[in-house]
């Protein structure tokens, strides 16, 4: 058999991080096959939350015309109740959108450009082992359902096989920063629910867990739920009956969801591990979850690994050019985690978050009640931010504010 690789980069699973890498890499010209266990499309667990940055990473890829195209809202206003205290504003600066795509769609859609711009897809088609010589990986075992198994050489082997990669554990890949489950999470798809008059997301925060209101196509949605550990006997049980009370439970929802109903099951997790991994060896890379997870509160997931394939790519392209393969996987490990470490400190700080207790709920709703007390408040609370908040806290806000609403040069002078 030819020990000459067939593929420049045989990337194992399809799915969001998989399939936009996919494209990535054959708009380079390289010779790229795509391996999922699955079939396509199908679902699979998610967040589903993209925010207005994971928006432009669709764009950036050409498929936000065709995620819109099959009706997916633009959702263009947050909504955060604090028990029964309400808060509103925009999605972002005039223009700007989130979106709450199936992921049937999604990464079909991913995985369709993928194949137009030259990439090979062989779905049904699980990895059984990988190759390797003089301790470098060289392919990989491949086994299509229904089908013989076969060798696949390729320049690299790259793991987009997600949380529970097997390329991540054939290969080693070293954890760090790691930190266990903290919460259970619980989402279902709902239709009929009434919708806001403008397409929002909504938030709930209340009795220490946190409820989301996802808005997909017309008539579509997503709810969502993170518990605390203490109350996962309660959905283990009977995840549809205690998922529903918690639905009713939130403000103003039982009269939202008389005319809903769940479409399918309760889909759940007792919950997520957070780590960052190594994302490169001899002859590998990692990518998406498979090299770097954190929890889902803050509905990052698919914008991350999108932004890591934008990463990625470039770095292996330079490989592929020549360059050497240490100091440039080393370099792109040190973006993706100067990029990501951020996000997710702080997605660690507010999962240990528990809610505030009835003596300040009484002082908030004071407070809200009255427009001017809350002007007040407003003002105060932008003078006070950096005492409020610890430095790397505060310093994280200002970025994401100078990044989201930068302020016009007029307005500085």
């Amino acid at each position: 058999m030819s020990t000459h690789p067939e593929y420049d980069a045989l990337i194992v699973g399809g799915r969001a991080a998989g399939a936009s890498l996919a494209q990535l890499l054959a708009k380079q010209g390289r010779r790229v096959l795509v391996a999922d266990r699955d079939e396509f499309p199908s679902d699979t667990m998610s967040t589903h939350f993209m925010n207005m940055i994971a928006v432009g990473a669709l764009k950036r890829l050409g498929v936000l015309d065709d995620i819109l195209a099959a009706g997916f809202r633009r959702i263009t206003r947050h909504r955060a109740w604090i028990d029964d205290c309400c808060f509103e504003g925009p999605a972002g600066p005039p223009g700007a959108f989130s979106l709450a795509p199936r992921r049937i769609v999604l990464d079909a859609v991913l995985l369709d450009h993928a194949v137009k711009a030259g990439a090979r897809f062989e779905q049904r088609t699980r990895v059984d082992s990988l190759l390797r010589e003089d301790g470098q990986v060289v392919g990989a075992v491949l086994q299509t359902t229904g089908g013989e198994r076969r060798e696949v050489r390729a320049r690299v082997l790259i793991g987009a096989d997600g949380k529970s990669s097997k390329v991540a554990e054939w290969v080693g890949a070293q954890e760090y920063d790691a930190v266990p489950a903290m919460r259970p999470g619980y989402y279902a798809y709902f239709h009929g629910v009434e919708p806001r008059p403008e397409p929002t997301l909504e938030f709930w925060f209340g009795g220490d867990q946190i409820g989301f209101v996802f808005p997909m196509r017309e008539g579509e949605d997503c709810i969502a739920f993170e518990i605390q550990p203490e109350d996962f006997d309660e959905f283990r049980s009977d995840h549809a009956a205690a998922f529903d009370a918690r639905v009713r439970r939130l403000p103003d929802m039982a009269r939202r969801m008389q005319n809903a109903h769940l479409e399918g099951k309760v889909i759940g997790v007792k919950g997520i591990d957070n780590y960052f991994r190594k994302p490169y060896g001899p002859g590998w890379a990692l990518t998406g979850d498979a090299g770097y997870l954190k929890d889902p509160i803050t509905g990052l997931g698919i914008g991350d690994a999108l932004e890591q394939a934008f990463m990625l790519a470039e770095a292996l392209g330079a490989w592929f050019d020549g360059a050497d393969w240490e100091a440039t996987m080393s370099a792109f490990q040190q973006k993706r985690d100067q990029t990501m470490k951020p996000m997710y400190d702080a997605t660690l700080d507010y999962v240990r978050m528990r809610d505030i207790g009835p003596a300040e709920q009484a002082l908030l709703r004071a407070v809200v009640i009255s427009p001017t007390l809350m002007r007040s408040v407003a003002y105060a609370m932008v003078a006070q931010l950096p005492s409020l908040l610890s430095p790397a806290a505060y310093g994280r806000t200002a970025f994401v504010s100078r990044f989201l609403w930068p302020v016009p040069e007029a307005a500085k002078t």
